[in-house]
């Protein structure tokens, strides 16, 4: 473990899904290059879901698994999505179609629109939550606007997994290891954010 691990920036990733829903979780701010800010969450750190008034942890990465694992995640800069990183699931690239992810005070916030670009362990790229992109297209919790660029985002960045263009490529796995050789410690605390304060649109 990192003597100076309380000195390397930390953060929050709050992730809004429409229409009252949201997910947030620690990071730490490992790097930054032109591809955007880079974020380290080390396995163990906790991650909180909300739902209404309803509230869940586990820990970042976890999905299935008994524990969570190390996972990086990239915001670039004014692009319409956020990928992370990890190796011990089959899907190991995922990327949330969103609103262009934005800074404030200590947390990176964006809202999800649904459509979820996947790279797997065994090379294939796939699109998930179809359905549910359509579903909140026609309750009106995705623009018309919106749905129209998260449907070319997708094709975008499907086409840049498949030909391995960075960040797509070797980059985030080399910022995965250059995470992980710093041995920072999970982030076991999170600071509650009450319903009140959801941001169902940006």
């Amino acid at each position: 473990m990192r003597d100076d691990a309380k000195e390397v920036p930390r953060s929050v990733i709050r992730k809004l899904k429409r229409p009252d829903k949201m997910a947030r979780w620690p990071a730490y701010v490992v790097n930054e290059d032109r591809y955007g800010v880079w974020l380290f969450s080390p396995k163990g750190t906790i991650f909180r879901g909300q739902s209404g008034e309803t509230i869940g942890e586990c820990e970042v990465g976890q999905g299935s698994l008994p524990e969570g694992v190390p996972v990086i995640h990239l915001m670039p800069r004014s692009l319409w999505w956020v990928a992370s990183w990890c190796r011990e699931h089959d899907i190991q690239i995922s990327v949330d179609i969103s609103t262009p992810p934005v800074f404030e005070e200590t947390e990176w916030i964006y809202t999800d629109l649904e459509l979820d670009p996947l790279g797997w362990a065994d090379g294939r790229v796939t699109v998930d939550d179809e359905d549910e992109f359509v579903a909140a297209c026609v309750a009106d919790l995705i623009s018309a606007e919106e749905a129209k660029v998260a449907r070319s985002t997708t094709e975008e960045v499907v086409k840049s997994m498949r030909e391995g263009t960075e960040p797509f490529g070797r980059l985030g796995w080399e910022r995965l290891d250059e995470a992980l050789s710093f041995s920072l410690p999970p982030i076991k605390t999170l600071h509650h954010v009450p319903a009140w304060q959801y941001r169902p649109r940006q």
